[in-house]
């Protein structure tokens, strides 16, 4: 458990560092002085002006004014989008404030996620945790129909079963993400959120601590998770994803169970490929019985059998790495997964882990070949790309997503590379180079 949690926390403080090292030493700059007082006095009026909204979801002008009033921005955040100008007329942003590319480890090179040491480590803590809290974990899984150890590993995956540091105050960190994040939207609603669970006293703002995202508690809800699927395992009259580890467990029970968690399946089966195999057929959009794959030559490792009662389900290929790693046929279970946190190989390590605490070896079969590591803009600009000729490669963020990964498979195929369904030199410098010609 220390190793994952010294994991968690280095993970964080270079985020932190990385982030807050070329923005300290501009303190002193005058520009960057007139460009933050014009973004926070924006950011105040921003704020106020959230009241109508808050007040129609019963939040009381008290609790909105004494919140509200003390939260500035973080600019320490990753993945901030700074305005620019600051304002309309305002100064521009300083060139010593633009954020520099920040890899994100559920989007990084796949390989990377899957540390054995933590892998490892994470199992053993899950095992004893599972024996500690066997009655609860009893009663959530017959509930909720989710396996103990998926809920347990979710766990370990998301605080380290509780030692992870969470340092941001998560009404700070919502604000800042819904005023100048990446997903503005999205987290405005969760602003709102916030300020409910304090008006109706599930929490004080002192024990929202959260991860700079503003996820929360021991298995990391935003207010709208909490809101849609926190209960009160443990009978004290609150729903505490802070301090009751029952109620932690129940609460990410729920949450799957209530979006579709299947308990007669697993969650995926790591499979192999015959040669020559058509990579551009990954995806749940193009899912099939387990029975087609079989007839396409997909065999699960190790010679194992698929279960003969389960050879009907719904299947997708799943190449996190595309012909260069492991390759699995995921279930629905995998989808609900991902709406957990939505990334590939988070569903896969969290399912993995889940695994191993039963007692699966910590290695898959499939072996992850070296692939190539690119800037997040590049990719987008590669999107951007395929789309303008035709091309489905999902949502334009630079992430190489399944539908991205088809159409790079795509492209592989009209050039005459190799095929591999993941990024490389040979195919982003030509692509990107024909479109600048």
């Amino acid at each position: 458990m220390r190793a994952v949690a010294a994991w968690l926390s280095a993970l964080c403080v270079a985020l932190a560092v990385s982030a807050e090292a070329p923005r300290a030493n501009a303190q002193a700059d005058p520009a960057v002085v007139a460009y933050k007082r014009a973004v926070e006095q924006r950011f105040a009026k921003w704020l106020q002006d959230l009241w109508p909204e808050a007040e129609a979801t019963g939040i009381s002008r008290k609790t909105f004014d004494r919140e509200l009033k003390t939260v500035k921005l973080d600019w320490s955040l990753p993945h901030l989008v700074l305005p620019n100008p600051a304002a309309p007329g305002g100064p521009a942003l300083p060139q010593s404030l633009v954020p520099k590319p920040m890899h994100q480890a559920e989007f990084d090179i796949p390989e990377h996620y899957f540390s054995k040491s933590a892998l490892t480590s994470l199992a053993a803590t899950g095992r004893a945790k599972m024996k500690q809290y066997a009655p609860e974990l009893t009663a959530i899984q017959k509930r909720y129909q989710v396996p103990a150890s998926i809920i347990v590993s979710i766990w370990g995956r998301e605080t380290g079963f509780g030692q992870a540091d969470l340092p941001h105050d998560a009404l700070t960190a919502i604000a800042t993400q819904a005023f100048m994040g990446r997903r503005p939207d999205e987290f405005r609603p969760e602003l709102i959120g916030a300020l409910k669970i304090i008006e109706l006293g599930h929490a004080k703002r002192a024990e929202m601590k959260s991860s700079w995202a503003g996820a929360m508690g021991y298995t990391q809800f935003l207010p709208g998770d909490f809101e849609e699927h926190a209960v009160d395992h443990d009978g004290d009259g609150r729903r505490d994803i802070w301090n009751s580890v029952p109620d932690a467990l129940a609460s990410a029970g729920n949450s799957l169970h209530s979006q579709g968690w299947d308990g007669a399946q697993t969650w995926a089966y790591e499979v192999t490929l015959p040669k020559g195999f058509d990579c551009t057929q990954q995806g749940p959009d193009l899912a099939r019985p387990i029975s087609d794959w079989m007839a396409l030559g997909v065999a699960r490792v190790k010679d194992r059998a698929f279960p003969e009662a389960r050879l009907n389900d719904q299947t997708f290929l799943v190449l996190p790495a595309g012909m260069k790693g492991p390759a699995f046929l995921a279930t629905n279970n995998f989808s609900v997964l991902k709406l957990y946190n939505n990334s590939d190989v988070y569903a896969i390590f969290v399912g993995h882990v889940a695994d191993m605490i039963g007692g699966a070896p910590v290695d898959f079969l499939g072996k992850w070949q070296p692939v190539g590591r690119f800037a997040r803009n590049r990719i987008q600009r590669f999107q951007e790309i395929m789309v303008a000729q035709g091309h489905d490669v999902g949502k334009v963020d630079g992430l190489s997503g399944f539908k991205t990964r088809r159409t790079i498979g795509k492209e592989e195929q009209r050039l005459g590379l190799p095929l591999t369904c993941y990024p490389s030199s040979a195919l982003i410098d030509r692509v990107l180079k024909a479109a600048q010609n």
